[in-house]
Formats: C-alpha cells, sequence, structure tokens
C-alpha cells in the first residue's frame, strides 16, 4: 500500500492557512467524492471532474504530521471503474483531489467498496484535518497511532529502509543471525591478524634478545692491579682483592694485598707515657718516646720501651731546668756516644735533679 500523494486545490488551501492561523476551526472532511474520469490534478480545480457518486459514509485520521488514514463506504448497488476522488470540506468546498489513468479498484453490483486509503501531503498539515465520522477506522500503525501493520519482507528488513512496515521475531532472527555471522567472521579475521602480528613481533623480539644477550656475553670483566678474578658474562663472576695481614704489612714486601684498618691494628706498638710506633710502611721505621729523671751532678742512663732490632739513629732529648737560678746553664746534656739499640746516657751538672723528655728513631 502506496500514500496517495494528493493535490490539495487553492480553496482547501486557503481553507486551511486560515484554520492554521485561528481564523475557524479544525478543517472538517465529510465527504468523499467519486469518478470514473481520469484528469490530471491541480490546485485551481474547484470540482471534481466527471463525478458520479458523493459518499458521507467517510472516517479519517491523522497517523503523523503528513499522512492521514481516510476509510470510505459505499455499499450500493452501484458499479463502477474508480479512477479519481475528491475530498469534500462541511461547506462544500473541495479540499483535494486524486485521480490517474488506470482504475484504482472497480466496484461490482454485489459488493460493498471500501476504500482505505493512507494521504500523505508534502508539509506537516494533518494535524489540522478532521473527519466527521471516526467509528469504523482501520488506520495505518504508527510510533503514535495503533492501527493496521504490514510485515517486512526479509528483503526489505535487509534494506533497512522502510519504516512503515513491522519486523518479526523470525525475520529480526534471521537479520540477527546473519550479523552475527559476519561479525565473527570479522572478528575471527582480525584476532588472526593480531595472532600473526603478534607471533611476529614476539620473534623479532626474540632475535633482537639473543642478539644483545649474545653481546653481552662476549663481555669479559677482568681484574687488575689489587684486583683478580672475572671472565665472561655467562655466569656470575667473582673479583677479589686480598687483605694484607698485620705480618705482611710488618714484611713489608708483597704488592699483591691491600692493608686494612685490622691490619694496621695488628703493628706492634705501645701508646702511652713511655711508647713506641712500628711503621713498617716505612721500611720497618720505630719511633720511641718516653720521660726520665736525669740525678744531679751525675750520668744517667736510660733504657728505650723495646729494643731497636737493627739500629737507633739518633735520639732527642729535652725538658728544660728544673733546679734553681743557678742552676739554668747546667742542664742534663745527650751523651751522643752512648746510644744504643736499647737506651742512652744523660749527664747533668745540675745540683737538683730534672725531668726529661726523649725521642728516638730508629729501625
Amino acid at each position: 500500500m502506496q500514500p496517495l500523494q494528493l493535490i490539495v486545490t487553492q480553496a482547501g488551501l486557503d481553507a486551511l492557512v486560515n484554520a492554521q492561523e485561528g481564523g475557524a476551526d479544525t478543517i472538517r472532511i465529510e465527504a468523499v467524492g467519486l469518478t470514473e474520469t481520469g484528469f490530471t490534478p491541480a490546485p485551481t480545480i474547484d470540482a471534481l471532474p466527471g463525478e458520479i457518486k458523493r459518499l458521507d459514509t467517510v472516517s479519517g485520521q491523522s497517523v503523523s504530521e503528513t499522512i492521514i488514514h481516510m476509510t470510505a463506504i459505499d455499499s450500493t448497488q452501484d458499479a463502477f471503474d474508480l479512477r479519481g476522488f475528491g475530498l469534500y470540506l462541511a461547506d462544500g468546498t473541495l479540499f483535494a483531489v486524486y485521480a490517474q489513468p488506470d482504475p484504482l479498484f472497480r466496484k461490482v453490483a454485489a459488493t460493498t467498496m471500501l476504500l482505505v486509503q493512507d494521504i500523505a501531503f508534502g508539509s506537516p498539515v494533518a494535524g489540522a484535518i478532521e473527519f466527521g465520522d471516526v467509528l469504523f477506522l482501520n488506520p495505518q500503525a504508527s510510533e503514535t497511532v495503533k492501527g493496521v501493520a504490514e510485515i517486512a519482507t526479509a528483503e526489505e528488513a535487509t534494506a533497512g529502509t522502510d519504516h512503515e512496515r513491522i519486523i518479526t521475531p523470525l525475520t529480526l532472527a534471521q537479520r540477527l543471525a546473519a550479523l552475527s555471522a559476519v561479525l565473527t567472521a570479522a572478528i575471527g579475521a582480525a584476532i588472526a591478524d593480531l595472532a600473526a602480528q603478534t607471533d611476529a613481533d614476539l620473534a623479532a623480539l626474540s632475535d633482537g634478545f639473543d642478539a644483545i644477550l649474545a653481546g653481552l656475553v662476549a663481555r669479559t670483566i677482568t681484574g687488575g692491579g689489587l684486583v683478580s678474578g672475572g671472565g665472561n658474562l655467562s655466569a656470575s663472576r667473582v673479583l677479589t682483592v686480598l687483605a694484607a695481614s698485620a705480618a705482611d704489612v710488618g714484611a713489608g714486601s708483597a704488592t699483591d694485598r691491600a692493608i686494612t684498618p685490622a691490619a694496621l691494628s695488628g703493628l706492634p706498638r705501645l701508646l702511652a707515657q713511655n711508647g713506641y710506633a712500628y711503621l713498617p710502611g716505612l721500611g720497618g721505621l720505630i719511633l720511641q718516646w718516653g720521660r726520665f729523671s736525669a740525678a744531679p751532678n751525675a750520668t744517667s742512663s736510660t733504657l728505650f720501651p723495646i729494643s731497636f732490632p737493627a739500629e737507633c739513629f739518633g735520639v732527642v732529648s729535652d725538658g728544660g731546668v728544673s733546679g734553681g737560678a743557678d742552676s739554668q746553664d747546667n742542664p742534663p746534656v745527650l751523651v751522643a756516644s752512648t746510644i744504643s739499640q736499647t737506651g742512652f746516657s744523660v749527664f747533668s751538672a745540675d745540683d737538683s735533679s730534672a725531668m726529661r723528655i726523649f725521642f728516638a728513631l730508629g729501625v
């Protein structure tokens, strides 16, 4: 069922404009004129050409802004070939006409004509139109009007352009199944492409890692100087620095060891008022120091805290004057000839004993 494109006459248009601008009540269509004459509809027509009868058993309703559903009944014994019709207002004004060369349908005497049409207008005017009788309507279904609807075919459902027909669960299931198949194939292809690309990327990445790893393994770390050990990076490597013992430090001959605080703390020493310190890093040098008392008017001998193993290079002794004012020119004097590995002597011409200090250097 295709909507009929009616031509609104000039008189009908005037009435419609007047109604839309509030000049009159809503337009009411109360009759349908019928004709067997085929003619070319025009806005200037004010009477239906070749009208054979007029039906007042007409009903209608707006189903959208541009479409009205109309039903007219002719239960007489008249027979005719309907090629055109016109819609008349209550005051007899020809509102709109439609005609075509071929018969719309043919009525014979033994039948009742039920003219059911969906009439489409080119502009949203259907809401301004009423019908005199709405008791036997069978309107086309729309989004706002309950009525008759045609079921869409599978082809129409596939085209997806028809807004007048209704799709059934079966047709919808068929469309969804077809869509699902297309989507499944597309998704499967996309997943396959992604998997292939991922495998290629992983292979390239693996090759890159292998090259990097091979380059790293080819590198070597080897100790130098005091550090020993090393090798390539195919396994964990340990680099070692040997620690010198106190004996090594004392011997002073090893060249492959590092001196640590622990080794130094093991060197011979006596940190006291009379003490000594062994300095192996300087060829076994020994420093000794202390205090002693020089006897008055005599020679006094003093022993080092320890004996020098090889030789005492020299001794320095000082301490100032401890007697009266007359002893300032007679302090104890170191007797150089007495210096030995074990000690030394001083001579004092002072009348009182004197406290002295010494510093000795030797090996």
